[in-house]
């Protein structure tokens, strides 16, 4: 079909504005203008005679122009259509059938925060002659980024994704809709390669023009959680003096993000408290990190439980709350005043506690205990599982915290999996998204 090779007739220009706008239901300008590879002037300017002809209507939505073909136009892009063949079929020279694809990215937004999102389109059109079969999109991902959301029907497979041989018609388009996320700071070029197949198997390229996105600090005044995914839903971690709530049934990732949260505090040189009822796990912190790392066991059997050090203060359950106070107010006075910067506690005793004295006095020990906490520069994180206690007890223990995260079971096509959503964060920036918990990356 020779006339694909030459410069198009104003005719040939009217057809495809009208497929480009038939094929989408409706129509904008800029929309139409790249679809049918022309000026923005000039598309506008073709779509307005057209219009003044009545092959499309101007509608006017959101203070934006849009443009619906008539059946007026529908009778012209199928009369057009039936033409072209016939003139291809006279014509000597016969172009050999060949796909060609054209492709654009476009992102929402040229800047995002570490472990925000970022939604990067692909706009994939075949401008050949005969139809494309897409294989695969590499080079997508910048070093440092991962996937996040992808379409249904595309697979990753190592660092690039598997298109299936999707079918792309002539003059179709293919929209290819990606969330990436980066958990590195700094700018990067996406340049993907598109990698496709035409009817006789030929393998072919198509690299769209890079665009460019920067990635910037997290927000300032953050506590690390110690497991970098949750940090990324919470824009760099929990805000410095907060009290957060994790609501979890008894679980592995539930004591794999204690554990984490935990280690990230010494590793870093903060003072760091943990009250819990039994210390499997942490053993080690407390012998090796005496002057920043103490430990509070609730327990009978503590003296079984773990050795006696200048940092562990054995308890003989959470029967008596101003025993652990006591404790507590102890352990402040050890505190080396030299050890400036953020601290951070975990309180893993609220659902023995809320067992023993019920919502009531669960509500005044921890109503003291916060703010105390918080004038010492401690970021909390409590840990409580309500499947343990009625509703209006659990309600009254949440409203106390200023965050709240979740872990709960969601049932995929692989089985019952952990999943994690933080709930609230008083009037801090977070992100919404749910979060897969792997067991093995929170074992790394």
């Amino acid at each position: 079909m020779e006339f694909l090779a030459k410069r198009r007739t104003k005719y040939e220009i009217y057809a495809d504005l009208l497929e480009i706008v038939a094929r989408r239901g409706y129509c904008r300008l800029t929309r139409a203008s790249y679809g049918a590879n022309l000026p923005v002037d000039r598309a506008k300017k073709s779509l307005a005679f057209l219009a003044s002809r009545g092959f499309v209507k101007e509608e006017s939505v959101d203070d934006s122009k849009i443009y619906r073909i008539t059946k007026r136009g529908l009778e012209y892009l199928e009369t057009f259509k039936q033409m072209r063949k016939l003139f291809a079929a006279l014509d000597e020279k016969i172009l050999p059938a060949q796909a060609r694809i054209q492709a654009k990215l476009t992102l929402r937004a040229k800047e995002a925060k570490v472990g925000e999102d970022v939604n990067l389109e692909i706009e994939l059109i075949n401008v050949g002659n005969a139809p494309a079969f897409l294989t695969k999109v590499e080079k997508f991902l910048p070093a440092g980024f991962e996937l996040v959301a992808k379409p249904d029907y595309c697979h990753l497979e190592d660092a690039y994704l598997d298109m299936k041989r999707k079918k792309l018609d002539l003059l179709r388009t293919e929209e290819i809709r990606l969330t990436l996320r980066s958990m590195d700071k700094g700018t990067f070029s996406i340049k993907p390669k598109i990698t496709y197949v035409d009817g006789a198997g030929r393998q072919l390229f198509c690299e769209p023009e890079p665009v460019t996105i920067s990635i910037l600090e997290s927000v300032a005044g953050r506590v690390s959680t110690g497991y970098r995914d949750l940090d990324s839903l919470l824009l760099g971690g929990i805000p410095e003096n907060y009290a957060v709530i994790l609501t979890s049934i008894s679980c592995d990732e539930r004591d794999l993000l204690i554990k984490r949260f935990l280690e990230a505090g010494v590793k870093e040189g903060q003072v760091t408290f943990y009250v819990t009822i039994e210390a499997s796990g942490v053993k080690n912190l407390a012998e090796e990190f005496q002057s920043t790392f103490y430990l509070f066991v609730c327990n009978p059997q503590a003296d079984t439980i773990i050795e006696s050090l200048p940092n562990v203060f054995k308890l003989k359950g959470v029967e008596n709350l101003t025993d652990i106070n006591i404790a507590l107010t102890s352990a402040f006075r050890k505190l080396d005043a030299s050890l400036r910067g953020p601290r951070r506690a975990c309180i893993e005793i609220i659902s023995d506690v809320l067992l023993q004295h019920h919502a009531v006095q669960t509500r005044r020990w921890l109503t003291g205990l916060i703010p105390e906490l918080r004038s010492k520069s401690f970021t909390t994180l409590t840990v409580m599982n309500p499947q343990m206690h009625p509703p209006e007890e659990v309600q009254a223990i949440l409203d106390l915290f200023e965050g709240e995260i979740t872990i709960y079971e969601k049932r995929t096509k692989k089985g019952l999996e952990k999943n994690l959503r933080i709930k609230k964060m008083y009037n801090q920036k977070y992100l919404e998204s749910e979060m897969s918990l792997i067991k093995k990356r929170l074992q790394i």
